[in-house]
């Protein structure tokens, strides 16, 4: 995988890329960065031109409009940037909940969509994480995290797992260190403030989506978003649900062999 940048209105956009083949484009979580598919962009290379943006990180010294539909957008400017016409779209957690919105927007870029651990409109439970960062503790915490050890960062990480053992070393060194761009708490922040009426605010175009063909991923103990809002979204989007057993929130790094088979199978089928 090479690093690279594309060149977006507001700024420049780091993105990984890597590989032949059809366009596969991985959308990363809320606290996270391409650092979170390490694991799975060699294998899936080997199919399909993989790109991996960070895209919470724009090289910008202006506030970012920082909405789920700005970064839709925002998204759909970097497919734009990097010459994706369509292609396989996947999001993780809070990257699932931009993918759907940007489907709602764009549905004509979409081969396939897959949402892994996705927060979506019948979830609940992630909804106290959201209201802890807005408290002033909250908001004083994700400034000052970035900068805790590695061991605390593995503890953090750690939780979302089923199963921390299985954990990579320096996964949370590798997590810490894109937040520690400058503005980045400022923008999570920001994204946080309008994230759960945005997620709302895409159950009623939900079934819009459904003649893009999709798949569901998610780990039966999943900590952060509740398996059981699964099964609405999976009813609302027509799409095939694989359920991962004894897998937390994070299934492409605590079981990234059969993660990469299960999406592999579902692209190529």
């Amino acid at each position: 995988m090479e690093e690279r940048w594309a060149r977006l209105s507001a700024g420049k956009m780091r993105y990984l890329a890597g590989g032949e083949g059809h366009p596969l484009v991985l959308v990363h979580g809320i606290a996270a960065s391409s650092f979170s598919f390490r694991l799975n962009c060699e294998e899936l290379a080997r199919h399909f031109r993989v790109f991996v943006p960070d895209f919470l990180a724009i090289t910008s010294a202006a506030s970012l409009p920082a909405s789920l539909a700005a970064n839709a957008l925002r998204l759909k400017e970097f497919l734009d940037s990097v010459g994706i016409d369509k292609g396989h779209i996947l999001g993780s957690s809070y990257g699932g909940a931009v993918v759907m919105e940007l489907a709602s927007l764009a549905m004509d870029r979409f081969t396939t969509m897959v949402l892994v651990s996705p927060a979506n409109p019948f979830a609940r439970r992630y909804h106290r994480v959201v209201r802890f960062y807005l408290s002033p503790l909250g908001g004083a915490f994700i400034r000052v995290v970035p900068y805790l050890p590695g061991w605390a960062w593995d503890y953090g990480i750690g939780r979302m797992y089923s199963d921390p053992s299985t954990m990579s070393a320096n996964t949370g060194r590798g997590y810490a260190q894109p937040l520690r761009i400058a503005g980045m708490p400022r923008r999570i922040l920001a994204a946080l403030g309008t994230f759960t009426a945005d997620v709302e605010a895409l159950r009623a175009r939900l079934t819009g989506l459904a003649s893009i063909p999709s798949l569901i991923i998610w780990g039966n103990r999943d900590p952060v978003v509740e398996l059981e809002s699964a099964y609405p979204l999976q009813e609302q989007l027509r799409a095939r649900l694989v359920v991962m057993n004894g897998i937390g929130h994070l299934p492409y790094e605590e079981r990234p062999p059969e993660f990469n088979e299960i999406l592999r199978d579902f692209l190529l089928t």
